[in-house]
């Protein structure tokens, strides 16, 4: 991760010090040479970076010298951040009022004795002084400079679903003859005959439950098709749930609701629904340790009528005996032959190739798919990479790569992803890695991985493309190269994924130390290394209280919880707030269950998270208490994405919000308190994406933001619009200017007509992805 850290950092260098002019150099005094040595040193570094990552396989030296690299690097980036937040909070005069007093600064960030420029200035050199022995080492390991191209997006028809290439045609069958097998308790015993399959990971377990799942046959002979992911922790409520959401067709706000009520209620709720229903229910990624929580929902299933089945997926056969599977109701899902391994490689990677180039290869292909052990996973892992692969040489290259000969744990599938791992550009690889801050089987979108990457300044610009453009095209490389899979596609458009469990596990093994997702146990938590960057905290005990103390969390860059109701404290914030300074992100929005946020007890947020100078991302979503903002976030310069979210009794924006000018994000959707938008959100003119947004259709108000005023936001993409008054002034409506969006959903509120609004908003087919909705949680 170090040479996409680097390369950054120094893009980063050169706009703070060159691009803003030798003026603001000199407010910091002494500076500008140690600034002129640091990039001196960055350049020497840079070009090496490709190889020495590639080499670090085999090199334990080259590793540490890399890892040594890597926290110099995240230091620099911390003190050029300071400094180039110090610089723009300076006043500059009544255009610029709202930047606060560097007292005022200088204070909240207990300088002590020392001013915040010298501070700034000796951690500058301080960083010098370590770069200078890293750079002297370089040449010690014969490190060369290597470029990496950027690799050429797929069209859409890439896009792989593991379903269609699991090669278990005939497991299939045998399922299927189960399924449609007697109605009675014959071997099992079980009045609901439960089929279990059980393999290791990369099997394609759960690509063989969706092709069954998905069989027209299987939908028209039961009455209801339910799908859950049940993943490492086998939570009741939270399956529960998820049949009531799957048997009564809820959407996912309707199925949090259901999160309060006991296990008793949603029992019952799932009894009345099933009762004398033929139903097919899959439970897919079944763990150990389901015991007595399994009793209590099969007892349930019995309610169902004779006939009804439930298909367990699982890589533990005493998991699928203690689900009720008998030996005959066990499919134990092999390994594929090499033959059924090449045809899923050849199906991926010849795509759109002619003819005789697919002849040239052949010989090279089988032998690389010979070398996937078996597993579907590595075979589609395989045929994606060479996919980009144009001429005999690249692909001859993988087939003789090193990467075959390392001693890897679980080899048989880490090898191909290696390979297609290495074979992206480092910023890519980087964002990838990112992913693993998310649990197992967490559904991704699109748009909250582009602005957690962004957040982290793993996207930049040559000033041709947004950052959200550049991340997009990431996303879609990794779901080219088959890192991602379950693909949610709205408009043609893939906007959600998962991770296969093995990717997971694999990203989680190159990430080392710098993830880590901990299950609180205690009041205190200890995440055991200072190099952790990125913490995910779960709370998944219901006796549990979110930590008031949480150790070795000074380094930290992301922190984010999956907490139960209530859970987490205003003591809490404040100790986290008081200790994580270096966050880039913090993200509170999430439930253990899975189903769309929690309640935390806070009706208003600590002033200590004013200290969070370097937040760019700030999920508040889903806090039902919280009634206001605290005007710390007014001086939070930096931020880019504020997610208020489900804050459903947030009363309103506070006008200083305005002062959020780098702001690129802003989520209000569900906040239904929320009457008006102030005027002044106009001048956010960074926004990209403004949903939730509240706007007055009758006139231009002097208080409220109305539709002439998204005129003034010039980049926004992505528009989520509830419209209010009982008339529509077509001449300011007019203003509105929406050329450039790509994403408009509207939400009509009293007598305002659907064709009106198209009409005055001069809306055309042009916006690719348009919809009116009749609620305000869109």
């Amino acid at each position: 991760m170090a040479d996409a850290i680097v390369s950054l950092i120094l893009a980063e260098l050169k706009t703070t010090i060159i691009d803003r002019g030798k003026e603001e150099v000199k407010l910091l005094v002494g500076l500008e040479k140690e600034v002129e040595k640091l990039e001196r040193n960055l350049d020497l570094i840079h070009g090496v970076l490709a190889h020495a990552e590639e080499k670090k396989r085999t090199d334990d030296l080259v590793k540490k010298w890399l890892d040594r690299l890597k926290e110099a690097a995240y230091d620099m980036e911390d003190a050029l951040d300071e400094w180039r937040t110090a610089v723009e909070m300076e006043p500059r005069g009544s255009e610029n009022q709202w930047k606060v007093p560097l007292c005022n600064f200088v204070s909240c960030f207990s300088f002590h004795q020392l001013s915040n420029r010298r501070r700034i200035a000796l951690n500058i050199k301080e960083i010098n002084q370590k770069l200078d022995v890293i750079v002297k080492e370089k040449d010690k390991y014969q490190l060369i400079s290597k470029e990496i191209e950027l690799p050429r997006r797929p069209e859409s028809s890439s896009f792989v679903d593991l379903s269609r290439l699991c090669g278990q045609d005939g497991v299939k069958r045998d399922i299927l003859s189960c399924l449609w097998g007697g109605n009675g308790e014959e071997e099992s015993g079980e009045r609901i005959q439960t089929i279990s399959i059980v393999g290791m990971g990369g099997l394609g377990k759960t690509a063989l439950a969706q092709l069954i799942y998905n069989d027209s046959g299987v939908q028209q002979h039961f009455d209801d098709v339910i799908w859950v992911c049940v993943s490492d922790l086998f939570d009741e409520k939270k399956v529960a749930r998820a049949i009531i959401q799957g048997l009564e067709k809820l959407s996912d706000e309707a199925a949090y609701g259901l999160e309060s009520n006991p296990l008793q209620v949603l029992l019952e709720r799932i009894s009345s629904s099933i009762r004398g229903k033929k139903f097919f229910l899959v439970l897919d990624d079944v763990w150990a340790d389901t015991g007595e929580r399994w009793e209590s929902l099969k007892v349930t299933f019995n309610h169902g009528a004779l006939g009804s089945r439930i298909l367990v997926t699982t890589r533990d056969v005493d998991v699928a005996k203690m689900m009720g599977s008998s030996s005959s109701q066990i499919i134990h899902l092999e390994k594929l032959g090499e033959k059924e391994c090449w045809l899923i490689l050849r199906d991926i990677a010849f795509r759109d190739r002619d003819e005789k180039s697919c002849q040239s290869l052949e010989a090279i292909g089988r032998k690389i798919a010979n070398r996937c052990e078996g597993l579907p996973l590595a075979a589609k892992t395989l045929g994606s990479l060479l996919k980009s692969k144009r001429t005999k040489q690249e692909w001859q290259s993988v087939l003789n790569s090193d990467i075959w000969k390392l001693d890897l744990a679980q080899k048989g599938i880490f090898a191909p992803l290696l390979l297609s791992y290495y074979d992206l550009p480092p910023p890519v690889r980087q964002c990838f890695l990112y992913c693993v801050v998310f649990p197992k089987d967490f559904i991704i979108g699109i748009h909250l991985i582009v602005s957690n990457w962004m957040a982290q300044g793993y996207l930049s610009s040559d000033g041709n493309a947004d950052l959200e453009s550049i991340g997009i095209e990431y996303f879609h490389i990794l779901v080219s190269r088959s890192f991602f899979q379950d693909f949610i596609v709205w408009n043609g458009d893939i906007v959600r994924v998962k991770m296969h469990d093995m990717v997971h596990d694999f990203a989680r093994y190159l990430a080392e130390n710098e993830f880590v997702i901990k299950e609180v146990e205690s009041d205190n938590l200890n995440i055991n290394s200072a190099n952790h960057r990125h913490l995910t905290v779960m709370v998944v005990d219901t006796r549990m209280p979110f930590p008031t103390s949480i150790s070795g969390v000074k380094k930290l860059r992301t922190l984010q919880t999956f907490t139960r109701r209530n859970a987490l404290t205003c003591e809490a914030l404040r100790s986290l707030f008081n200790q994580c300074r270096r966050l880039r992100l913090l993200d509170l929005g999430w439930s253990s269950g899975g189903v769309g946020g929690f309640d935390y007890s806070c009706k208003e947020i600590p002033k200590e998270i004013g200290k969070l100078i370097h937040l760019r991302y700030l999920s508040l979503a889903n806090n039902r208490y919280l009634e206001g903002l605290p005007e710390a976030l007014s001086n939070m310069y930096n931020l880019e994405s504020l997610c208020l979210n489900g804050c459903k009794n947030l009363k309103q924006l506070p006008d200083w919000i305005s002062k959020l000018f780098n702001l690129r994000l802003l989520n209000t959707v569900g906040c239904l308190a929320l009457t008006r938008y102030p005027k002044d959100i106009r001048k956010l003119t960074s926004l990209r994406a403004l949903l939730g947004l509240i706007a007055r259709t009758d006139c231009n108000d002097a208080e409220e933001f109305s539709l002439a005023d998204l005129g003034n936001l010039k980049y926004l993409h992505r528009v989520w619009l509830k419209v209010v008054g009982d008339s529509i002034d077509r001449e300011e409506a007019r203003k509105a200017e929406l050329e450039n969006i790509q994403e408009l959903r509207i939400y009509l509120d009293g007598d305002i007509e659907k064709d009106d609004i198209i009409e005055a908003l001069e809306i055309t087919s042009d916006i690719k992805h348009l919809e009116f909705c009749g609620s305000y949680w869109f």
